[in-house]
């Protein structure tokens, strides 16, 4: 049936097979090129970009608009607000899980994000927990996941001078790696990767560490939240490899989302529960078939499920995160 991202009723009450979230995209210091050479974007002369937010709720920063169907035009924050049963569902929320993609060529800013209790009364936010699944690595690719110290004393003295990174752990990563970052972890993507970025409602981060690039750093508050113990490890899935029958296997769980990663042979099934999911495809293309209806998710791209669909199709040769909202009552 071809690509029905153009189509639907006109009312904003129709049924909803599927979004299509407009990615937005944020130009940084240390961009480098994958993401709009697969998308063929053209960035503004002089400002790569390094972030794109695919899915965002978020209420200090802008919500994703809506491409197609009867809900087009307006954004994610409107849809919930709007549409919440159809689609949230059981899911009592008022945001989706967050996701967004970093293509660095040069190594991010060492950060720390708060737990719920310090985000909510100091900052007025929410918990800020992530996890970075990795599409592209170049060889000796790496993440800060941890302190190779637990001394603070000593990592304070580095922190006022900038030089944090001489204690951050180094982890190698490649393609198929998944690893989670819950909040306390002192942590950063390394540069030459494109990472997708799971996470959960906050938005809070304290960078304490910028490698002498003169931004702010916000020490106080990153060792009020910071974690030594915490020495984050990823799940190693490995590169895609076509597979006579799909597979799907767990990728990062956390008590505010939760993500499986689903290689497809031909077609994959899921039957679901009274909640949204998103569809991220991470290797190759994918169809997504709602009631034979088909839609195209190319490479890279995200769809957002609503609650008010329960079972759909994922068809092609390709590898895809299957990503939600835990919510107590509905199994997985």
């Amino acid at each position: 049936m071809g690509d029905q991202r153009s189509q639907g009723a006109s009312s904003e009450d129709a049924p909803v097979d599927v979004i299509y979230p407009e990615p937005y995209y944020l130009s940084t210091i240390w961009a480098g090129e994958r993401l709009s050479g697969i998308r063929g974007l053209e960035p503004p002369e002089g400002k790569p970009y390094g972030i794109a937010r695919e899915v965002c709720a978020y209420a200090g920063a802008p919500s994703n608009q809506i491409e197609n169907g009867p809900w087009a035009g307006h954004d994610l924050r409107w849809a919930i607000a709007n549409h919440h049963e159809e689609l949230m569902g059981d899911d009592p929320e008022d945001q989706l899980i967050r996701m967004a993609y970093m293509d660095p060529v040069e190594d991010l800013s060492i950060q720390v994000h708060p737990g719920e209790p310090y985000a909510c009364e100091v900052e007025g936010d929410r918990e800020k927990s992530e996890s970075w699944y990795i599409l592209e690595a170049d060889p000796g690719a790496y993440v800060v996941a941890g302190t190779t110290t637990t001394d603070v004393g000593v990592l304070r003295e580095a922190a006022e001078r900038d030089a944090v990174g001489d204690y951050a752990r180094k982890v190698p990563v490649s393609e198929g790696d998944f690893i989670l970052i819950p909040c306390g972890a002192m942590h950063a993507c390394g540069k030459n990767m494109l990472a997708i970025e799971v996470g959960s409602f906050g938005g809070i981060t304290y960078r304490i560490c910028d490698y002498g690039r003169g931004r702010k750093l916000d020490i106080d508050k990153a060792f009020d939240v910071l974690d030594t113990s915490l020495a984050p490890e990823p799940v190693r899935l490995g590169a895609y490899e076509e597979r006579t029958e799909s597979l799907s296997r767990p990728g990062v769980r956390h008590r505010l989302f939760a993500s499986d990663v689903i290689d497809v042979a031909g077609s994959y099934a899921v039957h679901k529960d009274n909640h949204y999911e998103v569809i991220t495809c991470v290797k190759h293309d994918a169809t997504i078939v709602v009631d034979a209806r088909e839609y195209a998710l190319p490479y890279t791209r995200s769809i957002i499920i609503p609650a008010s669909v329960r079972t759909y199709e994922v068809r092609g040769a390709c590898r895809v995160l299957r990503s939600w909202h835990p919510v107590e009552g509905c199994a997985e």
